[in-house]
């Protein structure tokens, strides 16, 4: 069975999955390491993923993490 919205492509579908997955991530890591060891962890993430990706992507997974933390 698919689960992704109708109306959404593939990849839209994968980016949003990418963030849902960063943000379990970046709780989780803050529930056992606390907040701001995790948020350290988080901006090293960042800047290699700008790097790799390029600031346009990167800006673009942010985005649609800070909508996820928005929804709840």
């Amino acid at each position: 069975m698919n689960s992704k919205k109708p109306g959404t492509s593939e990849l839209e579908h994968m980016k949003n999955c990418e963030a849902i997955e960063w943000t379990r991530r970046f709780k989780e890591k803050a529930s056992t390491d606390g907040y701001n060891k995790a948020l350290a962890w988080w901006q090293g993430v960042l800047r290699d993923l700008e790097r790799i990706r390029g600031e346009s992507a990167t800006l673009d997974l942010r985005q649609r993490m800070n909508k996820l933390k928005d929804k709840k």
